[in-house]
């Protein structure tokens, strides 16, 4: 009878963990390999991810940069025109409102023009600044718009004795050549 109690006691009584268990052998086994089988196709997909980010985030970076580095250039010769000993400002208003102003350096042949109190074109309409000379006009760029009514300078370059500066209203992306009457004309050299 005491061999029976010894068993019985043996089966109810709760045995230690085995160290096959303790070091991760044993039944665990299946739960790890099933988190190394899950991760892969996911680990493949947010290295994927990470990788298009970090492109992205370079392309926008280089972008940036070199947009920097243009307006900056274009600040040093807007100050550079506003500095020049010879440099004078021509003012004059526009047909549609507000006026134009041009700081213009005879010596160094450049412009720099603003405008304030102009209306907003529509959006299929622009300002576009131009250089007329007898030779006929060339475009100085587009006036960059802005709800407040002023724009941020735009430089007009190789600006000879004699020829004019000009803002007409143009199609939206602007024009080879003006197509309307221009709304403000100053003579770039007095």
């Amino acid at each position: 009878m005491r061999p029976r109690v010894l068993a019985a006691a043996t089966r109810l009584r709760q045995l230690p963990p085995s160290a096959r268990t303790l070091s991760g052998h044993g039944a665990p086994r299946k739960a790890t390999r099933l988190r190394r089988a899950l991760p892969r196709p996911v680990t493949t997909v947010a290295v994927a991810a990470m990788v298009a980010a970090i492109v992205v985030l370079t392309v926008a970076q280089v972008r940036t940069r070199q947009q920097l580095q243009q307006a900056q250039a274009g600040n040093r010769v807007a100050a550079a025109i506003l500095a020049a000993p010879d440099a004078r400002i021509e003012t004059g208003g526009t047909t549609v409102g507000g006026t134009m102003t041009a700081v213009i350096s005879p010596h160094d042949g450049e412009a720099v023009i603003t405008t304030v109190g102009m209306p907003v074109p529509s959006g299929t309409r622009v300002y576009q600044l131009w250089v007329i000379s007898a030779a006929g006009a060339r475009s100085a760029g587009l006036l960059p718009s802005s709800a407040a009514g002023a724009t941020s300078p735009v430089l007009a370059a190789d600006v000879q004795p004699g020829d004019k500066l000009a803002i007409t209203v143009e199609p939206a992306g602007g024009t080879t050549q003006p197509t309307t009457t221009p709304i403000v004309l100053l003579s770039a050299h007095a």
